[in-house]
Parts: C-alpha cells; sequence; structure tokens
C-alpha cells in the first residue's frame, strides 16, 4: 500500500474511469515539479491535473482509454508481459536521466501502472510532493523487482524460460536497471550495443583462477556476486557499491566490504544497521575477519554461500 496513504499524507478517490489523489496537507504539494511533468513532450506520465476539492488540492489523473496493469494480467501471455516491462523499465530510466523528478514519487502499484492496450505503451503516477513513496531509489527499485518475481512465481501462465530468466536477472542484484531492459531487449542495451553486466566490467578485469563468489542461500531466486576487485564494497545502494543487493531492506546502503590480499580474502562490516556475521559469528564494525571456502556469510537476515576457484 502507498506510504503516503497510509500516513494520511493523501487520500485516493476514484473519479469514473480517472483517479485522484487528495492532499491533506497542501504545504506537501510541489509546483516545480508539477510544472516539469506539465511540460514533458511524450510523457511517459499519466496526464494529471491540479484541481481543489473541498479547500484541498487534488491530483486528478487521466486515465480514460488506459488499463490498468494489474486488469490485464490474467489474460496476459509471456511475450506481451515482457513487452509491458520493457516499456515500463524505459519509462524508469527515463526519469532516472530526467535530473528534475524522482522515481522516489511514482506509485509503482501494479494497480497504479497504466497500459494502452492497444500499444503497450506503459504511463506512470507521478505524484509531485514534498514527501517521498519511497526513502530513495534503491527502495523503488527494491519494490519493483520483489513484486515482478512474485508475480511470476505466482501466475503460472508466465512461467517460460524467458521469463523464469528474467525473474532470475531481476533478483541479480549486481544487474542495474537498464541491464533489465537490455535482457527484456534479447541482450542488446539501451543504445543498441551488447550487454555489459555491471559484475564483470567494475574495473575492467576479472580475477579468475582462485577468484571468489558468494551465492545467495534464502533469496527469491539464485543470485551470485563475483568479488571482482580488490576492494569489493556490497550493500543496496548501487552508486556507491561494486555489489548491489536489492532484494532485503533490511541490507544497509554499505553494508560490507570483502578485501583481497594475495590468493587470501577478508570481510569487514561497515557499521551496518542489521550485523554481518561469518558462521553465525556476528563481527565487530570495521574489524576484518577471514573468509573460506564453504563459510556462510550472514548479512541482516540473508545468508550467503562462499565459494572460491
Amino acid at each position: 500500500m502507498n506510504v503516503l496513504i497510509e500516513n494520511n499524507i493523501i487520500t485516493e478517490m476514484e473519479c469514473g474511469s480517472n483517479f485522484a489523489y487528495i492532499l491533506n496537507d497542501n504545504g506537501a504539494f510541489l509546483s516545480t515539479e508539477y510544472k516539469v511533468l506539465q511540460s514533458q513532450a511524450n510523457s511517459c506520465f499519466v496526464k494529471c491535473m491540479k484541481m481543489t476539492f473541498n479547500g484541498k488540492l487534488q491530483m486528478f489523473y487521466l486515465t480514460k482509454g488506459l488499463k490498468t496493469f494489474a486488469s490485464m494480467l490474467p489474460s496476459m501471455d509471456p511475450e506481451s508481459f515482457l513487452t509491458i516491462i520493457a516499456n515500463l523499465l524505459a519509462d524508469i530510466i527515463s526519469v532516472n536521466l530526467n535530473g528534475f523528478l524522482s522515481c522516489k514519487n511514482i506509485d509503482i502499484a501494479f494497480n497504479h501502472i497504466f497500459v494502452d492496450p492497444a500499444t503497450y505503451k506503459v504511463s506512470l503516477v507521478y505524484l509531485p510532493l514534498n514527501k517521498h513513496i519511497y526513502e530513495d531509489n534503491a527502495s523503488f527499485e527494491n519494490e519493483l523487482r520483489t513484486g515482478l518475481v512474485k508475480l511470476i512465481a505466482d501466475m503460472p501462465m508466465l512461467s517460460t524460460p524467458k521469463t523464469m530468466q528474467f525473474s532470475a536477472d531481476l533478483s541479480n542484484g549486481t544487474l542495474s536497471v537498464e541491464d533489465l531492459y537490455a535482457r527484456t531487449k534479447g541482450g542488446k542495451n539501451i543504445e543498441g550495443g551488447p550487454i555489459n553486466d555491471k559484475r564483470s566490467a567494475m574495473d575492467g578485469k576479472n580475477i579468475g583462477s582462485g577468484s571468489l563468489r558468494i551465492i545467495a542461500m534464502n533469496a527469491p531466486t539464485r543470485i551470485e556476486i563475483a568479488v571482482t576487485k580488490d576492494v569489493f564494497v556490497i550493500g543496496k545502494k548501487a552508486e556507491i557499491c561494486d555489489g548491489v543487493i536489492g532484494f532485503n531492506k533490511m541490507i544497509s546502503r554499505s553494508h560490507c566490504r570483502i578485501n583481497r590480499i594475495g590468493s587470501q580474502y577478508t570481510i569487514t562490516d561497515l557499521q551496518s544497521a542489521n550485523g554481518t556475521y561469518v558462521n553465525r559469528i556476528r563481527l565487530q564494525p570495521n574489524q576484518p575477519h577471514p573468509i573460506r571456502n564453504g563459510d556462510i556469510i550472514r548479512l541482516a537476515n540473508s545468508d550467503f554461500q562462499v565459494s572460491m576457484g
């Protein structure tokens, strides 16, 4: 559920084939973001208008002629599903490149993602407020990834090799949104070139023989992170981490660091909120601890097995 509704910052109201959000605090409205929304040509957003309702500001969304993603799912085939998801990811990339708007204010609930049933063009609901639905872009992305993974798992009609592979890609924290978009388009990146996985291009080299990988043991699907640098930071915030784990909100933005010295490895907790463990022993922050093949690393409440070779 939208956290802004939970906190009584906004109230949703149906308006025939359209819908609206009523602002319970007019001071939350951001006129600058609203003007940016109104100025977008060929926008990836649902058209909206600022109105008043009983003295309160109202964001009125024009959704006539569109269908919600949720309503289309029961009759959707896997190829149509992946086409819509590709268009959704392209919209998110567009927002990230915008510079004036933020994914933190996008309502990503499946019943508020709107699709043109004729073209499969996706339109997003944006709330121009100084209160955010998501704490940061990583939280937004985690919600999207985990929601789609669960959706694919819960709908047998979507279970094809292609969609199951995409589900695995969604759970792979080393793949960016751009990488995921590329996977839906057959392995080409957004400019049309070959995909370049973050895990194999961190610093232009792979460790090769004797390399270390950590393999998730209780993630939604198989996740494997290859440690590709002598100093390798793991966490949920892509901008500051080499290995990104996006499926678990309890993992800190910058959670731990793995160091390679010759053929030896250590792991260091970076003052994470919920701790780093090796074989059930919680590490002291900023104190390196050796790790070996077969060790079990726990980050918050997610377990990973160390694999070397």
